[in-house]
């Protein structure tokens, strides 16, 4: 009979022992449960969750992994891989401003001309670099007319037009962009219980006006705002209802028609510098034209970074929409674009599940699943690439406080609607993804029969998203404490 040294045998219980404890082979020290979280919190018919260990692409856990959901701004993930994917990290917009005539003794004998390629970073200050640098080439009188080139991309007035109409984060958006689509209201209360109302076209250094978007007050018992806007004169009119106004204030209000209005803050910038422009027009630019300046956005990678930490639904559209018409010229819409993502996802996950129409996630009408994200966040050209432009999520305690559990970190992309609430992402340790998650939740029903449009906010959402929010921070926290349990075994 073969014998076993009891060396042997203590380093082969060692091996066997570890295979079980040991965190690097992926297996639990102990059942999480984290289900009872969402039973516990009555969302059980209305979440889909899972979290799989990147190590062994195991599931730890999962509760109604299939169930489909709208995701709300968890879209932007799928969109910043599409971006990653097809334009690269490297890539930059550009705007180019253009020429004809002839230059002499500081005058501009014909018109200028701008084409933009879909910039949506594009701002006041921008702008103001470029007439500045007119006037630094020398130029200081302009004969002609400002011609605006938006050939490029179809201009679209909103994301979703089922919003409030007041909502900056729904903003039309096309090849022309400017301050992300969006004009600073400011109001502010006379004596007389009458307003002094400004809309501009902020920036940081600079503003500039704009004549062709207005406001005024009224005293209607409906709508808290009104908008209207003309296709004639591209002109843009709200009325505010007074009784929302306090003393004093501020408020983005969104842009539909992102480059007339762009046009319209140059020739204000050019006009502050002495430089006068006699009519905007929209036009292509003509073959004779000579480029007098281009000017570049910031890479990708920074404008993603941005995006995902600030969840910017112009810029994830217009990069979604970039993208998309690239691949079909005859792009015209954003339910196309969507579709056009949608089918690139499904391929990149292997999966038939999910819905897009659009980039943002500003629509109850898509939809994905934490089994759809489980595919997802396992590719390593995610992991590598994705994760480290995602935005650093706090753990918190039972008491709802921010607490850091020693050498473990969440990155991830959370997104908000009236009774819509997702979150996926990484727990890491060391900064190396060890758990990818996704958590879903959704109550349609009550979205629907909640809906007014003369509040902005539903009856009993707050109520609602407050539940969802708990719910996802106790089990982003329980993914860490399994971390943490197992690290201490190792």
């Amino acid at each position: 009979m073969y014998k076993v040294s009891r060396r042997n045998f203590l380093i082969a219980k060692f091996i066997f022992l570890s295979s079980w404890l040991t965190p690097s082979l992926g297996l639990p020290y102990r059942k999480l449960n984290l289900s009872k979280i969402i039973k516990s919190n009555k969302f059980d018919k209305n979440t889909s969750f899972m979290a799989v260990d990147l190590r062994t692409n195991e599931i730890i856990e999962r509760f109604n992994e299939d169930l489909k959901l709208p995701i709300a701004s968890v879209t932007k993930m799928i969109t910043a891989q599409y971006a990653i994917n097809n334009l690269g990290l490297d890539f930059r917009f550009k705007t180019e401003f253009f020429y004809d005539g002839f230059i002499e003794n500081g005058v501009l004998n014909g018109n200028i001309y701008i084409k933009g390629y879909g910039d949506p970073t594009l701002t006041t200050d921008s702008l103001d670099e470029i007439a500045n640098y007119y006037k630094e080439n020398g130029i200081n009188k302009i004969t002609g007319n400002l011609f605006y080139d938006d050939s490029h991309l179809p201009n679209l007035k909103y994301i979703n037009e089922s919003q409030l109409p007041q909502y900056a984060y729904n903003p039309g958006f096309g090849a022309i962009n400017l301050n992300e689509n969006r004009i600073l209201f400011k109001w502010k209360r006379k004596d007389n219980s009458k307003y002094d109302l400004t809309l501009f076209a902020k920036g940081i250094i600079s503003n500039a006006k704009v004549p062709n978007i207005r406001i005024n007050t009224d005293n209607n018992s409906g709508n808290v705002y009104k908008y209207t806007f003309e296709d004639e004169d591209f002109t843009e009119t709200w009325s505010v209802n007074k009784r929302i106004l306090g003393r004093r204030g501020s408020r983005w209000l969104p842009v539909r028609n992102g480059a007339f209005y762009s046009a319209q803050v140059f020739r204000d910038l050019l006009y502050q510098k002495g430089i006068n422009i006699k009519k905007i027009i929209k036009r292509k630019v003509p073959s004779n034209a000579k480029l007098f300046k281009s000017h570049f956005s910031k890479k990708i990678s920074h404008i993603l970074l941005d995006t995902l930490k600030h969840s910017k639904n112009m810029i994830s559209e217009t990069l979604g929409f970039k993208i998309s018409k690239s691949k079909n010229r005859d792009l015209y819409d954003l339910d196309q674009s969507g579709v056009l993502m949608t089918k690139w996802f499904r391929d990149y996950v292997d999966s038939q599940s999910s819905l897009f129409l659009n980039h943002s996630g500003l629509t109850s009408g898509s939809f994905s699943s934490a089994a759809d994200f489980r595919k997802f966040l396992i590719k390593k050209e995610v992991k590598n690439k994705l994760l480290p432009l995602l935005k650093a999520i706090p753990i918190y305690t039972s008491k709802g406080k921010k607490r850091s559990i020693g050498n473990i970190t969440v990155r991830g992309k959370s997104g908000t609607m009236h009774y819509i609430r997702g979150m996926s992402g990484y727990v890491c340790l060391d900064e190396k993804p060890i758990i990818g998650f996704a958590i879903f939740s959704a109550d349609l029903l009550a979205r629907r029969d909640n809906f007014s449009d003369k509040f902005e906010r539903p009856k009993g959402a707050s109520a609602w998203l407050s539940r969802a929010v708990i719910q996802e921070r106790k089990i982003i926290r329980g993914l860490c404490k399994h971390i943490q349990s197992n690290q201490e075994l190792s």
